[in-house]
């Protein structure tokens, strides 16, 4: 008896020196830090009833921001121009606290009201989430605008390419994210374009040189570009739209017959991009790196050879919990069109609506702020100038930004959670600054200058 109790004795105490290290470890961590794990290690709540959502679908009816009136200029030159709203919200699930939807619409097209996407970066281990990431629809649209723009390049030199693959990754970085000074960076984005035709070089570089100015994603990227960013407390802006219960069951989005959404059997690897391998950590090891994490996605748009639709695109993307999704991006022939699938700049809209809405969830989280419900508004204009002529560029004007928040909490405790998250926004960081930009280029499989 006395052995055994010495043995209990023993165990009590490295149970209690274990707990005691636990607990210097953990209050030794600043609030922030510790409320993000609480948030990332505790289930959400539950519900009796869930709306089904699929990945991508059309929008019933158009959108109706309440933070702002929806405009675009009218000037002689306007009708080259586009102007794409975007509104978030995030949907409740016990499974994911990451999982949002975005709805988006490219104004002044007729009888068009635009498409709804599901995006998550939640999902447990070994299982799908239930969409794409926010990133991911932003790189999406990032590669088929560029895929895009070589497609009409080419069709304006009436010549015919065989084949095109735009392959483009976003290396991505926070850092000292759980501080007040937290920022999130896209460090560089690489585009490598692989074209298959039996046209001489120099003529693949003429066209390659008007898609690379005619790239509004990509230049709003290696540009400045003007970001007007508004908070909006309180108010009656959460009738229409609002947080509530949802999910979905499939990966499989259907549009009539036309498949928009699926994911790959096995994950897809892009030919031409050096990818960094991917750490595989244990939730501590991860939550020691939170801070200053750094991740790639990439995305791959193909030619689909629809001769109805000939911007029509596959684009298979990554995601941050290592699958690989297949979508389709579409863009509109005139004015009256109706696109098969979102098109790129929509995509890219929503992806950094979408991107800055995981931010304000996170930053929720950290300072354990208190509210109701929050969501992101935005419209992007998108500009053209020297309209038919070699010097022809496009790019964004003007990103109009708008956190809303129900809450009760102080205006010094709601200005910070604006900031941080703005400033930890991945995306709209990578609009705001001058980002790096490497591009390379294959013919026929062989790289040229």
């Amino acid at each position: 008896m006395k052995k055994k109790s010495k043995i209990a004795i023993a165990f009590t105490a490295v149970v209690v020196i274990l707990v005691s290290v636990a607990a210097i470890i953990w209050f030794s961590m600043p609030s922030e830090q510790r409320n993000m794990i609480t948030f990332m290690m505790v289930h959400g709540e539950s519900y009796d009833n869930y709306q089904e959502y699929q990945v991508i679908k059309r929008n019933d009816k158009a959108l109706a921001p309440t933070s702002f009136k929806p405009s675009v200029v009218d000037t002689i030159l306007s009708n080259n121009d586009s102007y794409i709203v975007a509104i978030t919200e995030m949907v409740k699930n016990e499974k994911s606290k990451m999982l949002k939807k975005g709805m988006v619409q490219t104004l002044d097209v007729a009888d068009d009201t635009g498409w709804q996407v599901l995006a998550d970066e939640g999902a447990a281990e070994g299982e799908y989430p239930f969409g794409p990431s926010p990133l991911s629809y932003y790189t999406a649209g990032l590669a088929s605008n560029l895929h895009t723009q070589i497609v009409k390049a080419a069709n304006e030199k009436s010549v015919a390419l065989d084949n095109i693959t735009v392959e483009v990754s976003n290396t991505f970085r926070w850092n000292k994210m759980s501080s007040i000074k937290g920022a999130g960076f896209l460090d560089v984005s690489t585009a490598n374009i692989n074209i298959d035709s039996d046209i001489e070089e120099e003529t693949i570089q003429t066209i390659i040189k008007v898609a690379l100015n005619t790239w509004t994603a990509g230049n709003a990227l290696r540009n400045k570009t003007v970001i007007e960013p508004h908070l909006i407390i309180n108010g009656n802006n959460f009738d229409t739209y609002k947080a509530s219960p949802g999910t979905s069951n499939s990966e499989i989005s259907l549009d009539g017959d036309f498949l928009l959404t699926s994911v790959t059997h096995i994950p897809t690897k892009p030919k031409y991009l050096e990818l960094k391998a991917p750490k595989n950590e244990g939730i501590f090891n991860m939550l020691s790196t939170m801070d200053n994490l750094e991740f790639e996605i990439f995305a791959i748009s193909e030619s689909v050879d629809n001769n109805e639709r000939p911007y029509l695109n596959k684009v298979t993307i990554s995601t941050p919990s290592g699958e690989t999704w297949e979508i389709y991006a579409d863009e509109f022939i005139n004015e009256n069109d109706k696109t098969l699938a979102p098109t790129s700049l929509e995509y890219f809209t929503l992806g950094t609506a979408l991107c800055l809405t995981s931010q304000t969830t996170l930053v929720s989280a950290m300072m354990d702020l208190e509210f109701t419900d929050y969501r992101v508004e935005n419209q992007i204009d998108f500009r053209q100038e020297a309209i038919d002529s070699t010097e022809m560029v496009r790019y964004i004007d003007t990103v109009h930004s708008y956190i809303l928040i129900q809450s009760d909490e102080s205006q010094e405790r709601l200005e910070r959670f604006y900031n941080q998250s703005l400033s930890l926004g991945f995306a709209g960081e990578g609009l705001k600054s001058v980002t790096e930009m490497k591009i390379h280029y294959y013919l026929n499989g062989k790289q040229i200058q």
